[in-house]
Parts: C-alpha cells; structure tokens; sequence
C-alpha cells in the first residue's frame, strides 16, 4: 500500500518545460495578445506538484524580452538561449530546450509527469521517449492552429491554448485601457465603432473580437450607451465605462493601471 501510494505520488510531481519563443510569437502574431504565465501556473498547479518550471527563448529582442519580469513571478528558472552575437535562429531554442528535457530523466526520478510547451514536430521523440521508454505521464501544451500533426499524433494529452476566457480577459483589457488613456480628455467622444476600430487597429487585432468584446461589457453593464449634445444640436452616441463597477467587480482598476 505505501509502495502504491508512493507511485501515484510521483505521478503527480510535474517537471514543466516551455518553449516560450513559440508562446509569446505565436499569441502575438495569431491573437495579437500576451500569455497570461501567472494564470497558467496557477492551473497546473491545480493538477500537479510542480517541482520546477523551465523557461527558453532568446530574449534579445525587445518585444519578448520584455516578459523577463512577468516570467520571474512564476519561476526563478529562465534559460537564455541566444547570445549577443549570434543571428536569431528558432531551432537554437529547441535544441538547448530537448537537451534540458532528456538530461533531467536520470537526474529526477521521482518525477513522474513531464508537461511540455511546444508545438514543434521536433519533439515528438523525446515525447516517444519519456512515455513509452520511461512511463512517463506527457502533457503538451500548444497554441491553436499552430502544433504539429506530427506531435499531435505521438502526444497522449494535448492542451491547447487560449482558452476563450484567456482571449476575453485580453481583449477586454485592450479596451478598457483604451478609454482609461482617453479618461482625462474632456473633447474624447468615443463611439461604438469609433472604438472598435481604434482598438483593432492599435494592437493589431481582428474588429470582430474588438466588437464582440465591447457588446458583452455593455450587456454586463460595465459601459453605457449615452447621447452627448455637441455644438450645433448635433448628437452622437457614446460609450462610456462605470469605472466604479469595473473596479468593484474586480475586472479593471482605472487607478492602479
């Protein structure tokens, strides 16, 4: 009996290993967003005792090596794998990544589930390995129509991200920030579409997700619909946010953003 329960409990402790330059490009170029790493942590954890989280990327670039400061909440382990001199090249990334991955299997054996993020058909055999050579439990994480058929086909359970709540989240925060920088301009009339299309365009995401976004906040009572008098007697319908509900109901603090 405690040999059983020892096995199962090994089961359950998670080494993670993120192949975080197909995250963060892969949200950004297919979403226009950001991983939300806090809110992912804090899922696996749900599942798993995580005993580390290993990140990878060349975070030279400005774009990605700003998510240095958000990854350091969630874990103290973050492998650089570019340098200085060398020209970026993605498989770098996977290369020292695969290394870590097959270097760990002797070194913890008392780990008994590994999750990996990736949706490169390049890992499909060290998956093969760990699950079939090693009994290991393989979890893959992947961004939506970017994981490979080829991973896909070897990988037991495949998690695809982001969910429709992790996009919500996003968009709703595009636009809430976009009327907290107009909140001071008294002549800012902001409409519906006048919003949407702004939005869109600013962080280079598609109107339809914009639109949407912005009538499920309407309907939740989070913005109004309001006729504003301009010179003339000319009037125009805009849109303005309950700060007071928003902040209450925990979904945007206009002071502390």
């Amino acid at each position: 009996m405690l040999n059983l329960f020892k096995a199962r409990n090994n089961k359950n402790k998670a080494l993670v290993f993120v192949d975080y330059e197909y995250w963060f490009y892969s949200y950004k170029n297919k979403y226009g967003i950001r991983p939300n790493v806090t809110a992912w942590r804090q899922e696996l954890e749900k599942r798993f005792q995580i005993v580390d989280i290993m990140i990878f990327a060349d975070f030279n670039s400005p774009s990605i090596g700003e998510e240095l400061i958000h990854l350091r909440t969630i874990t103290n382990t973050i492998i650089e794998t570019g340098t200085a001199t060398q020209v970026r090249k993605k498989d770098m990334t996977d290369f020292v990544m695969l290394d870590y991955i097959y270097q760990s299997v002797p070194d913890r054996r008392d780990v008994g589930t590994y999750v990996i993020f990736t949706g490169d058909g390049h890992f499909q055999s060290v998956v093969k390995y760990l699950a079939q050579k090693c009994n290991k439990n393989v979890v893959v994480y992947g961004v939506e129509s970017t994981f490979s058929n080829r991973l896909k086909a070897v990988s037991g359970s495949v998690v695809l991200l982001p969910t429709k709540q992790e996009m919500d989240d996003c968009y709703t925060k595009m636009i809430l920030t976009s009327f907290a920088r107009l909140n001071n301009k008294r002549s800012a009339t902001p409409t519906f579409w006048g919003t949407v299309e702004s939005v869109a365009k600013f962080n280079n995401v598609p109107e339809d997700a914009i639109k949407q976004t912005l009538l499920k906040l309407i309907a939740n009572d989070y913005i109004a619909q309001r006729e504003l008098r301009l010179k003339g007697d000319k009037q125009v319908r805009i849109v303005v946010p309950d700060w007071d509900k928003l902040r209450r109901d925990g979904v945007y603090d206009l002071k502390s953003n």
